[in-house]
This record gives C-alpha cells, structure tokens and sequence, in this order.
C-alpha cells in the first residue's frame, strides 16, 4: 500500500493532482468533503465546522476517519476483487499444469487537504513510507483561481481571503509546507504545471510496469566461435603439452 498526502493553501492546486491521479486509478479521499460533510449538518461554514470538530473530538479526528476509510476501502477492494491468472507449469515427467493466482495491485491513495503536523504523525503511524506533496502558489494567482472556481467556501473579498489564510496558518500548515517531501511551483499556465503532474504520477505515485524481458534467449544455444572452426580459437580448448607447436612457445611470456 501507498499513500501520498497533498498540502497546500486554498487555491493552489491540489484538486489538478487528485483528478490526473484518479485517472490512473489511484483512490482519492479528501479531507475537505468530511470537513464540508460536517458543515452541512451544523448549518456553517467550512471553516467553523473544522474548528468544532477539532475543539470536540480532537485535533485528529480529521485525519483519524481518513485512516478508517483507507483501511476499509482497501479491505474490500481485497475481497471483491475477482482477477484471476493462469499460469502453465512444466513437471519433472513433461506434463503440464495449471494453477490459478488472484491478480492484485498495489493500494495506492491520495489523501487531499492536510493541514496539520499532527496529522501528518498520525498517517505516518498508520502508512509505511508515507510523504507528502505541497503546492504553492502566490497569494493573487490563488485569489483569482478561487473567484473563477466559486465554491461554497470561496470568497471574492480579498480581506476575507486573507482572513482563511490565517486560519489555515493558525492550523500548522505551513510547517507541512516546509517539512514535506516533494514541492510542486504552480504559479504559471495550468498546462504546464498538469504536465509535471503527471510526470510526478508516472515515476513516483504509480510508476507503469515496464514489459518483461527475458536474458537467457541465447542460454541453450552452442558458442558460435567454435561452431565454425575451433581451430582458429585456441585459447578456449584445451590442447595436450606435448602436441604444442614452436610457434605456441615463442607467442609465450618469458618470466
């Protein structure tokens, strides 16, 4: 199993890696739905809801119900997966048979929205070699990308929006910014900023299997230096001392 968690401040991109990373099949679980989830049963905004929830259960609780669904999600994804292989075996008495394996991949998640150190712990207490990708984008790109994208939670006052990034700050944020394991510049044209996105996902996140190659075509087949003629390659026969030539003596080092 792999997990990646992505950090950054509202608006710097983290929703681009989870869609390019959906696409190859990586499950996405984002802390912001639960947090959104919970505001719609207070009846508050986002930002009130995470502040509640984490005066009431804990400044884990977020990233504790994240850890509950990657372990569910991953234990029937075990048991509903029903890719078998067949694989052909030779015996001793040139027999064949077969036998069938269960196909499984490697788990691998995203998890979309930290904000705390102490939910990075917590992840890493669960998930083996756990990291971290952080985003970062000035303060103006991320302010125009949230009056383009009008979420719920979004605002088009720019006071307001400096306001939820105090908010987010007060919260540890940017000591996972600076402590995390891989940066990403997203401050220019999304094109550009999507393709190293997807380079990231190709060779870190879930690298392609590259096709089998087999080294040992050549293992059963005779040397072709002495297929010819094996006189012509003395050095790899054996030859008798006393059937040796002059010739042989003289091409010798004197010691």
């Amino acid at each position: 199993m792999k997990v990646y968690g992505i950090t950054g401040l509202p608006g710097s991109g983290k929703s681009i890696i989870s869609r390019l990373a959906k696409n190859e099949g990586v499950h996405i679980i984002s802390m912001g739905d639960i947090v959104r989830k919970e505001a719609e049963k207070q009846n508050c905004s986002s930002g009130v809801a995470a502040v509640n929830l984490r005066k009431k259960y804990g400044d884990n609780v977020i990233a504790e119900r994240c850890v509950e669904e990657i372990q569910n999600h991953s234990r029937d994804r075990l048991n509903n997966q029903g890719n078998t292989l067949t694989r052909i075996y030779t015996t001793k008495n040139q027999k064949q048979s077969q036998r069938k394996f269960k196909r499984v991949e490697q788990d691998v998640y995203i998890i979309e929205g930290i904000r705390s150190p102490f939910e990075v712990n917590i992840f890493r207490r669960n998930f083996k070699n756990f990291k971290v990708i952080a985003i970062h984008s000035s303060p103006e790109t991320r302010f125009n990308r949230l009056k383009r994208r009008k979420r719920s939670d979004d605002s088009t006052d720019f006071k307001t929006f400096l306001e939820r990034d105090r908010r987010e700050l007060k919260f540890g944020i940017g000591n996972v910014i600076a402590t995390a394991d891989f940066m990403l510049i997203n401050d220019g044209p999304i094109p550009i900023f999507k393709n190293v996105v997807r380079g990231l996902i190709d060779h870190e996140i879930k690298p392609k299997r590259k096709p089998y190659k087999n080294h040992n075509k050549n293992k059963n087949k005779p040397n072709r230096k002495h297929r010819k003629n094996p006189n012509n390659y003395k050095k790899h026969n054996k030859q008798n001392p006393n059937n040796r030539n002059k010739k042989d003596f003289r091409n010798k080092r004197r010691y």
